[in-house]
């Protein structure tokens, strides 16, 4: 009996270290509070902290390259054009390969005036595969953003106390080694993430008001139950519309990179960062 317990030990052990190598580790938290000091213009401790993100054992190499790339950007708000060069440099030789986002960049706007910086842009490459993931990777963020937003604004008045039923996209899963795609991966479920923590947290200020209303109007049951059976409806057709257009991957034609100049990413839209 003591031997079966213990061989159950171990096995559950074991398989705990294979999973533990096998499944990607979720950067989230760290990279949702990065986002926080660059979104505060703290860029000096947002440089310090994706340094040592960097340097932290085990980050996997697509993420050192993003942040280069992000160490890149903090320089470029502070305009100090020679660092964000440096390290908009390092990030390319690292296998970052987002063409989008450098080019639809306010922090390194004027650093991409540099022919330096164009130069390093120029040698990106990216297979027709990745850029497309890149590109529904990003649209996707500014649906989450949108409807995070949108969700908040239906439960205005609502009366009832259920919690909001937040759909969100599932990532594409197809294998790649582009940092790029890695990285947005990434960026997407932060942005889940944050959309997930704004819902619930006016949920909770939009349940109080739901009690006090029902304490000072005596509203009816029938009326809470309606308005839970509207709130039900609009999550089903946003979950609908979310499966409309989920990632459909497409064979390319070719699986060579190419030069970023070839995906017509002169004039990028505007980015959820």
């Amino acid at each position: 009996m003591f031997r079966a317990a213990f061989m159950a030990t171990l096995l559950s052990s074991v398989l705990a270290s294979v999973f533990a190598q096998t499944e990607p580790q979720d950067y989230t938290g760290q990279l949702l509070k990065l986002t926080v000091l660059t979104d505060n213009k703290q860029y000096r401790e947002a440089i310090d902290g994706y340094r040592l993100l960097e340097a932290q054992p085990g980050t996997p190499g697509w993420l050192k390259a993003a942040c280069e790339y992000e160490t890149a950007e903090s320089f470029g708000a502070l305009q100090e054009t020679d660092r964000a060069i440096t390290a908009l440099s390092g990030a390319v030789r690292l296998g970052f390969d987002d063409c989008i986002t450098p080019r639809a960049s306010e922090r390194l706007r004027t650093i991409l005036q540099d022919p330096k910086a164009m130069e390093i842009l120029a040698g990106m490459k990216i297979a027709e595969a990745d850029f497309r993931e890149l590109v529904w990777l990003m649209a996707e963020a500014q649906h989450a953003r949108h409807d995070g937003r949108m969700m908040v604004i239906e439960n205005t008045n609502r009366l009832d106390h259920e919690a909001t039923a937040i759909p969100q996209a599932q990532l594409p899963t197809r294998p790649t080694t582009s940092a790029g795609v890695l990285y947005w991966r990434q960026q997407l479920l932060v942005r889940q993430r944050s959309q997930r923590e704004f819902v619930m947290r006016a949920d909770v200020l939009r349940m109080g008001h739901a009690t006090r209303m029902a304490a000072i109007t005596g509203v009816s049951a029938s009326t809470v139950l309606e308005s839970a059976r509207k709130a039900r409806t609009v999550a089903e057709s946003r979950r609908q519309e979310i499966r409309r257009r989920a990632f459909v991957p497409v064979t390319p034609l070719s699986d060579r990179p190419r030069s970023c100049s070839e995906w017509n990413v002169a004039a990028p839209p505007p980015q959820v960062r």
